[in-house]
Formats: C-alpha cells, sequence, structure tokens
C-alpha cells in the first residue's frame, strides 16, 4: 500500500510542474499589452516617481516594476553567431521570478500572484474572497447528488426493466441532456418571475443592500437560503442524473456476477446481497466517477455564477476575461487544474483503499 501511495504521489509532482510551467507560458502568450493596461487603469501605485517623465520612460519603469524586461526562461538559443545558434543561461529570468520571487516578489510559490491589472489588488486577496461560494456549491452539489443517487440507483436496480424503472431511465435521460443554462433560467422564470410565482430572489446570494449590521450569523444564514436554492437545484441536478444512471448500471451488472448467484442460492436476501456483497464490488466505478464530477462542477460555475451574479471564481473569470486581466484568469486556472488533480489523487487513494488487490498488482508489476 505504502509502495503504490508513494508511486501515485511521485506521479502527482510532475503533474503539477507541468501545470505550472504551462500556466506560465498561458500568461505569456495571451493577447494584450499589461503595461498599456495598467497605464490606461491610471493606477497611482504604479505611476512613476517623477512626474516628468515621459511616456518612455514610465512604461520602462513599469517593465522593471514587472520583470518584463529580464530573459523568459533559464535559457534560450541566441543566433547571433554565423552557423550555429548559441545557447545562453540566465539565472534572473521572468520564469524564476515568477515562481520564486525576487527582492520585490515574493513568487507564487509563498502565495504571490502577482496585482490585477484592472484594480491593482493582489490576486491571492481576490481569490480568497471568490473561493468560498465556488467551493460551497460545487462540495454541496456532490454532497446531495450522492446522497440521493446511490440509494435511488441501488433501488432501481434491484428492479431493472419495471415500469419504474424505465420512467426514472426516461427521466435521467432528460435530465442529463437539458444544458444546464437552459435549467438555470427556467427555474428563474418560475420561481422568481412576478407574474409567476415570484417565491425566490433572481440573483446574488444576499439582499443587494447587505444584511443589517444588527442581526445575528443564524439569522443573516436563514435569509440566505432563499437566494441559495435555485443555484443548488441547477449545480446539482446533471451530477444527480449522471451518478444515478451510472450507479444503476453498476449495480445491475454486479448483480448478474457468479458470486451473487451462489449468495442468492444460499439464501441470502435480496438487501443482505445488495449492502455486503455487490455495493463494496460497486465503489470502483463511484470512484471514477467522483474524479470527473469535480472538476465537471468545478467547470460548471462559470456559467451558473454568471447566471444567477454569484461572486465566486466562475464570475471572476468571465469578467477578468472580459478585461484582459491575466494575472486573475491565469491563477484560477491554476488553482482549478491543482484542485483537479487533487482529486484525481484522491481517487487513486480511494481505489488502493477500496481495493487494496489494485496496490498488490501494482506493486507485482
Amino acid at each position: 500500500m505504502r509502495s503504490y501511495l508513494l508511486k501515485r504521489i511521485l506521479i502527482f509532482i510532475p503533474g503539477i510542474l507541468f501545470l505550472v510551467l504551462l500556466s506560465f507560458v498561458l500568461l505569456k502568450n495571451a493577447p494584450g499589452d499589461p503595461v498599456e493596461q495598467i497605464l490606461s487603469g491610471q493606477h497611482p501605485e504604479m505611476s512613476s516617481s517623477n512626474p516628468a517623465n515621459d511616456d518612455a520612460t514610465l512604461r520602462a519603469e513599469i517593465e522593471h516594476r514587472l520583470g518584463l524586461d529580464l530573459p523568459l526562461f533559464y535559457f534560450n538559443f541566441s543566433d547571433d553567431t554565423s552557423f550555429l545558434p548559441h545557447l545562453e543561461f540566465h539565472t534572473k529570468n521572468q520564469f524564476s521570478r515568477w515562481l520564486f520571487g525576487s527582492s520585490d516578489s515574493n513568487g507564487i510559490i509563498r502565495g504571490d500572484f502577482g496585482f490585477s491589472y484592472q484594480t491593482n489588488e493582489p490576486v491571492i486577496n481576490i481569490i480568497s474572497s471568490k473561493i468560498g461560494w465556488s467551493l460551497f456549491f460545487t462540495l454541496i452539489s456532490i454532497l446531495i447528488a450522492y446522497l440521493i443517487s446511490v440509494p435511488l440507483g441501488l433501488n432501481l436496480a434491484l428492479d431493472p426493466g419495471s415500469k419504474k424503472d424505465r420512467a426514472y431511465s426516461l427521466l435521467f435521460t432528460i435530465l442529463f441532456s437539458l444544458p444546464g443554462f437552459w435549467v438555470a433560467m427556467f427555474l428563474m422564470f418560475i420561481f422568481c418571475n412576478p407574474e409567476m410565482m415570484n417565491l425566490l430572489p433572481s440573483s446574488g446570494v444576499m439582499p443587494t443592500g447587505g444584511f443589517d449590521e444588527s442581526l445575528s450569523i443564524s439569522e443573516k444564514f436563514i435569509r440566505t437560503i432563499p437566494y441559495l436554492i435555485i443555484p443548488t437545484i441547477t449545480y446539482t441536478y446533471s451530477s444527480f442524473a449522471f451518478l444515478t444512471g451510472n450507479v444503476k448500471k453498476s449495480i445491475a451488472q454486479i448483480l448478474q456476477s457468479d458470486y451473487i448467484r451462489t449468495a442468492r442460492a444460499k439464501g441470502l436476501n435480496d438487501k443482505g446481497i445488495l449492502y455486503k456483497h455487490a455495493l463494496p464490488n460497486a465503489l470502483l466505478p463511484l470512484i471514477t466517477i467522483f474524479s470527473h464530477v469535480f472538476p465537471y462542477a468545478i467547470g460548471g460555475s462559470v456559467v451558473f455564477e454568471t447566471i444567477f451574479n454569484i461572486p465566486g471564481m466562475g464570475l471572476t473569470i468571465f469578467q477578468s476575461i472580459g478585461s484582459q486581466d491575466y494575472p486573475v484568469v491565469i491563477t484560477i486556472f491554476l488553482f482549478t487544474g491543482m484542485i483537479t488533480m487533487v482529486g484525481f489523487l484522491l481517487s487513486d487513494i480511494l481505489y488502493a483503499i477500496a481495493d487494496p488487490r489494485i496496490s498488490f498488482q501494482n506493486t507485482e508489476q
């Protein structure tokens, strides 16, 4: 087991390094001029110390502060020679400054992701203020989907081909095929429309003017619940349909196995067979599904947070792309990639826990 987990972690580390390198490449090849964006934003913190300096001098100062006057990477090929390119090495370069920091930057390895081109606010402050809502809806949607899908899938697998099974299969097919943004707009039309039911707020996570400071935490939470109902349903429904169908299919296949027939021949009832024999062997497909549902839910947050105006990472990345605020975009890309890779690593660990034969086979190979 230990050797298996160690191998998975060793594979995980190069993946993180590749993700970091890819993020840097995307940042440096993104369209637009960061210096021009800073100049057009007119941030006092980035203005020249000498008011008499012309635009060229001011641009040079900003490029120096951003490290744009440094070589791009640790080495590059120069074609100064007549015949063969010359390999040059640079200890001070933009990648090293971005990753490890310098005299005026701590680097992303210490949590310094730069600053926003639009607001001049540190990117880490923007992410920390937005990531809470995104993680809340992602985790709560996955939790609700599993809590409903697993029992329902188990129940349907016991009676395959029945009217109930066919009805639910049709419902899941419809739910899974409906676009998320359409479901969100439909629910808003029904429950947030003054001409229809008008039971729930249509956007945001709190009243426009904020909460009264005299309210307690419990009162604020109770008043927040109506804002969370439709977004939570929208986040959950597609994962719920996908999970239930896969649970039912996995259990149905296992129930046709020889050892299940043997258990029935010995007189075990259906519930005992289902929970003691079928469910443990169905955990591996469920773990596989978990590794895919997690990044899918994070990616869907861009659409849902934009529709519901939820102040999370999805809405932030949508706004940042529109304003070409690439330090924020790349940081969210890096965070999302790391969370996805952690999800796959957890899946590998859960694989080894659910079925120790995986780690033993890996060791023998």
